[in-house]
């Protein structure tokens, strides 16, 4: 025998070798589906109960077809956008009794000029558009400070590796849970009620529900920490608050202002929708602009919403990169 002949024999008993391991290899794949029955049931449920939540939203393409001639009709009306109520002078008068100076810096006025300077800020300056964008940043950012100050026990309360007790870990996710299903927009009505008209109402109803969302989200951080780390802490015989100081902290800190940064942005939107019932913010002078046919006037406080929740994205963006 040749040695081609041997080694054409070696090369088919290798291949021969390789095929009879194929059937190994190929078993330790996951087997198919055993219930295919129950798999296809499962599909058309799924159809039908979609089929059933399009019916129950009343989605009609051939409507929305006909409508979009009407969409570009209102866009037509809306430009181009009117800035005048934020750029004439006239829409911030002040008072003859006192100098823009004396509005805009803290000096020492009398009794009169007082009166005049606490009812333009308190009055008039909400009423225009840049009134209203900054009573909207100070609604969003007092909301979620108070909305931290709340959450940042409750999320340890809330997680179970660092509840006190069983007890306190189910009433406080029992709360969180309860609490966060109620939207905005109740509990805002709720506090326009309880206060009145006004940011107040809403800055309360932001910090309520941003407090909820924090709380869980700082417990679901919180229950995902390193535990080689707090047990090392507590092997040196530290305590429940040093515990939480020194191992736990400082693993959810960086997320905790994450999530903080994230929900910012959320509430400039939300304060500006909470401003449709009156409690305060850009959203009031939106509603009112649309419900008077204002289109133009509307579409430069829309514009000028876009670029402040814009604005505030980069900016927390560049703040959480800092930080985090």
């Amino acid at each position: 025998m040749t040695f081609t002949d041997d080694h054409r024999e070696e090369t088919t008993l290798a291949q021969r070798t390789r095929r009879a391991e194929l059937p190994d290899i190929f078993a330790e794949a996951p087997p198919a589906p055993r219930h295919r029955k129950q798999f296809f049931i499962g599909i058309i449920a799924g159809l039908f109960l979609l089929t059933w939540s399009f019916q129950g939203a009343k989605i009609r393409p051939g409507e929305l077809l006909e409508g979009i001639p009407q969409i570009f009709l209102t866009l037509g009306r809306m430009l181009p956008p009117d800035f005048s109520k934020i750029t004439e002078s006239k829409n911030y008068f002040v008072p003859d009794n006192i100098t823009p100076t004396e509005l805009l810096l803290p000096l020492p006025l009398g009794e009169s000029a007082k009166q005049a300077r606490q009812r333009w800020w308190n009055n008039t300056f909400p009423q225009t558009v840049a009134g209203a964008t900054l009573e909207t940043v100070q609604m969003a950012l007092a909301g979620t400070f108070l909305a931290l100050v709340v959450a940042f026990p409750i999320g340890f309360l809330a997680a179970h590796n660092t509840t006190p007790h069983p007890l306190v870990y189910y009433g406080v996710r029992a709360a969180l849970n309860f609490v966060r299903t109620i939207p905005d927009l109740a509990l805002g009505l709720l506090f326009v009620a309880a206060v009145g008209l006004g940011a107040f109402a809403g800055t309360l109803a932001l910090a309520i529900h941003t407090a909820t969302v924090l709380g869980k989200l700082l417990s679901e951080s919180v229950e995902n920490i390193d535990e080689g780390v707090v047990e090392a802490i507590r092997a040196t015989g530290a305590g429940y608050a040093q515990i939480l100081s020194f191992a736990v902290l400082p693993q959810v800190l960086p997320d905790l202002i994450s999530f903080t940064l994230y929900r910012l942005e959320t509430n400039i939107r939300a304060a500006s929708v909470l401003g449709l019932i009156g409690a305060g913010g850009i959203g009031y002078l939106m509603n009112t602009s649309f419900r008077t046919f204002q289109y133009q006037e509307a579409a430069a406080i829309v514009l000028v919403l876009i670029g402040l929740v814009m604005l505030v994205d980069y900016l927390s963006s560049r703040l959480r990169n800092l930080v985090v």
